[in-house]
């Protein structure tokens, strides 16, 4: 049976892969094999917050080129957790392998991971034109959109919206707001957006520190991480419960 397909999207700089590596750890913990794939095909920010490095033989490309079932041999293992996996570009590879990857190729990878993993989750890429990212939005079960309120939040909204009606992706989104730790009024930014936000994650000022050294904000165990933990569990916990996200 396949799994079931998320993507965790937004703007530039709005917390995706902070928070999607958080979710791919809380659902982790439960039964569920998970598998993470990373859009970003020119630098492996899931080796950075993972605190780990992924071989040559590993990788996005040579998964986007395995012609063999075994797919899952492509991901590597979370140390951390027996459940987890994840794919990104390998630590070092030479040409701009980047410019060649296909839409065809991509959704044919995607549909392969999600054989093996009963959960899979896309980490998006502000850029429409990026194919994994692209590809992974319109095969999700649903998308988690990520808002750090700002006019610039804001204005990559609007110039994205064509597209999300051409890929019918509007009402399989979740909107999650990231507390903007005064820099902008989220009241302003909820009115100005007219959009519902069932979930809304706290600020984290270390945040850059952890991800650094290799520690996911739900490993983390100061305050504040404990509460952005607390909402990606319940997110997850409703993933694995089959309710309504």
């Amino acid at each position: 049976m396949s799994s079931k397909i998320y993507t965790v999207w937004g703007g530039k700089h709005s917390g995706k892969t902070t928070f999607v590596v958080s979710l791919a750890c809380a659902l982790s913990k439960s039964d569920k094999l998970v598998g993470l794939i990373s859009s970003n095909l020119t630098y492996g920010e899931l080796q950075t917050f993972f605190g780990q490095s992924v071989p040559e033989e590993k990788g996005i490309f040579e998964a986007l080129s395995e012609k063999s079932p075994n797919i899952g041999e492509r991901f590597s293992e979370y140390t951390e957790s027996k459940n987890l996996f994840f794919l990104s570009v390998p630590t070092s590879y030479t040409g701009m392998l980047s410019e060649n990857v296909t839409l065809e190729e991509t959704e044919q990878l995607i549909n392969a991971a999600s054989l093996v993993f009963d959960i899979l989750i896309i980490d998006g890429a502000a850029e429409i034109n990026n194919p994994v990212s692209g590809v992974g939005l319109w095969l999700s079960n649903a998308i988690f959109t990520l808002h750090r309120p700002s006019i610039a939040a804001q204005m990559w909204y609007r110039c994205v919206s064509d597209f999300m009606r051409e890929l019918h992706i509007t009402e399989k989104q979740k909107h999650i707001l990231l507390a903007p730790n005064g820099e902008f009024d989220t009241k302003t930014y909820q009115d100005m957006m007219q959009l519902p936000f069932p979930y809304e994650l706290p600020y984290i000022k270390s945040a850059g520190e952890l991800e650094n050294a290799g520690t996911p904000l739900y490993f983390a165990s100061d305050r504040p991480c404990r509460r952005y933990g607390r909402v990606t569990e319940q997110i997850a916990g409703k993933i694995c419960g089959g309710g309504k996200t």
